[in-house]
C-alpha cells in the first residue's frame, strides 16, 4: 500500500454506526476498503459501532447515551446526524481534504452544508431512497402532508451535489429520467465478494449443517434486515402453511433484530421449525448459503437493489423474491430465479413447494444466478469507475 502522506484524502460519510455487523450497509465497507488502495480514505462516521481492522482511518462523532437500534428516521439518529456534521467539517478542514463521498441522503445533506465552508467537492453515493424508506420504514404514513415537502428536499439535494454515484441501473437510470444530466451520474453497482461466497463442498461445515439439517431437510433462508418492509412476516406466514402440510422443510433466519420475529413464530406454531442466527458473524453467511437450498428476498417496495441480492446471486443460492422494481431488474424469473406479487402469500408457498419438490430446478436456478453474478458484478469495472470520480473531482 502505498504511503497515506502522498496519496489524495477523500471523507467518507457513514451517516450510521460504523461498522456494526447486519446493521451498517456493507456498500459503505466495501468502497471504503477498495478504494483505500488508491486514496487515503477518512471513514467519517457515529460514535457507535466497531474499531475493526481497516485500512482506512475511522473519525467518530463525541457519544451519546443513546444507542441506534433500527434503521429509519428516530431521535438518535437525528442527533448523532447534527454531530455528525459538526465531526465532518472538523475532519474536512483540518485534514484539508477536497472530495466529500456522502452515503445516503443524509451523508450528502452533511457534505453539502459542509462544501458551504471549505469549497470540497460532494458525492452522492445513492443506495437508498428517502422519502420511500421513511414510508416502508413506518416513519410516516403515505397519506401523510409531509410528503411533497419531504420529496422536493430529496430532489433539491440530488440537483446540489457536483457527482451521483447510483448503486445499480435501476438508480441510473431513474436519475436521468428526472432530468439530470446523465454525465453527472456513474454506475457503481454494489459488488460481491465473488470468490468469497462461493464455497465448494469440501468447505462446507458439516457440523453446522448436521445441526440446521438434522433430518435431512431443505432449507429456506432469509438474511438482512428484519425490518417489516423487508417482508419477513410475509415469510414466516407462507412458511406457517407449508409446514402445516409437509415436514420435510426447515427456514433459517439470519440477522437481527429476530426477538419480534422469535414471538411471531411462537404465535403461529413454527419456531421449533426454524433456526434463529442472531450470534453468529457476518463472515459466516457464506457458510449458511451453501448449506440452504434457497434464499428469499422479499422486499415488499422497490425503490433500489437490495444488498443481499448480489450475495445471493454469487453463492450459488436459488433465489425467490418478489416482482418489485429492484428485484426484477436483477432476477429474471424461472431464469436465474423466482419471482412472487408481494404479500402473495398463497403464490409464496405455491413456488416453495414447487422447488422443494423439485432439486434439479433449485440446482438450474442457483448456477444461472452464479453465473449471471460472475457477468454483471466485476469489482475492477465497479471500483475504477469510483476511483475516476475521486480524481475527477480532485482536479
Amino acid at each position: 500500500m502505498a504511503d497515506s502522506s502522498v496519496r489524495l484524502k477523500v471523507a467518507v460519510i457513514a451517516p450510521c454506526p460504523f461498522y456494526i455487523d447486519r446493521g451498517t450497509p456493507l456498500r459503505i465497507r466495501r468502497l471504503a476498503e477498495a478504494m483505500s488502495t488508491e486514496f487515503d480514505i477518512r471513514v467519517i462516521s457515529f460514535f457507535q459501532g466497531e474499531q475493526g481492522c481497516f485500512p482506512f482511518r475511522i473519525h467518530r462523532t463525541v457519544p451519546l447515551p443513546l444507542t441506534i437500534k433500527r434503521t429509519g428516521a428516530n431521535m438518535a439518529k437525528l442527533l448523532y446526524d447534527i454531530l455528525l456534521l459538526w465531526t465532518v467539517l472538523r475532519v474536512v478542514r483540518e485534514e484539508r481534504i477536497r472530495v466529500i463521498d456522502g452515503h445516503l441522503h443524509e451523508g450528502a445533506l452533511i457534505g453539502i452544508i459542509v462544501r458551504l465552508l471549505t469549497g470540497a467537492r460532494v458525492i452522492y453515493n445513492a443506495h437508498g431512497t428517502f422519502v420511500p424508506e421513511l414510508i416502508a420504514t413506518g416513519t410516516i404514513s403515505a397519506a401523510s402532508p409531509l410528503i411533497k415537502p419531504l420529496a422536493k428536499f430529496e430532489r433539491w439535494i440530488e440537483r446540489r451535489v457536483d457527482r451521483i454515484v447510483a448503486q445499480s441501473i435501476l438508480r441510473r437510470d431513474e436519475f436521468i429520467a428526472a432530468g439530470h444530466d446523465a454525465d453527472k451520474i456513474v454506475l457503481v453497482e454494489d459488488v460481491p465478494e465473488l470468490d468469497s461466497f462461493y464455497l465448494h463442498d469440501e468447505q462446507v461445515d458439516r457440523e453446522l449443517e448436521r445441526r440446521l439439517r438434522p433430518n435431512n431437510e431443505k432449507l429456506l433462508i432469509y438474511s438482512g434486515g428484519m425490518e417489516e418492509y423487508q417482508g419477513v412476516d410475509f415469510l414466516l406466514e407462507a412458511f406457517r402453511r407449508v409446514v402445516d402440510q409437509r415436514d420435510d422443510v426447515r427456514l433459517v433466519l439470519f440477522g437481527r433484530p429476530l426477538p419480534p420475529y422469535r414471538t411471531i413464530a411462537g404465535e403461529l406454531g413454527i419456531a421449533h421449525r426454524i433456526s434463529f442466527v442472531d450470534n453468529e458473524p457476518f463472515e459466516r453467511l457464506p457458510q449458511y448459503l451453501k448449506i440452504c437450498d434457497i434464499g428469499f428476498c422479499l422486499r415488499l417496495y422497490g425503490d433500489n437493489v437490495p444488498g443481499k441480492l448480489p450475495v445471493y446471486l454469487a453463492s450459488g443460492i436459488a433465489v425467490i423474491g418478489t416482482d418489485i422494481k429492484g428485484v426484477n431488474t436483477v432476477v429474471t424469473h424461472d431464469c436465474n430465479g423466482l419471482l412472487v406479487p408481494p404479500g402473495d402469500v398463497d403464490a409464496l408457498v405455491a413456488v416453495i413447494d414447487r422447488l422443494v419438490d423439485m432439486p434439479e430446478d433449485i440446482r438450474r436456478l442457483g448456477e444461472s444466478g452464479r453465473a449471471e453474478a460472475v457477468r454483471r458484478y466485476d469489482p475492477v469495472v465497479a471500483y475504477a469507475e469510483l476511483a475516476k470520480v475521486y480524481r475527477d473531482l480532485m482536479q
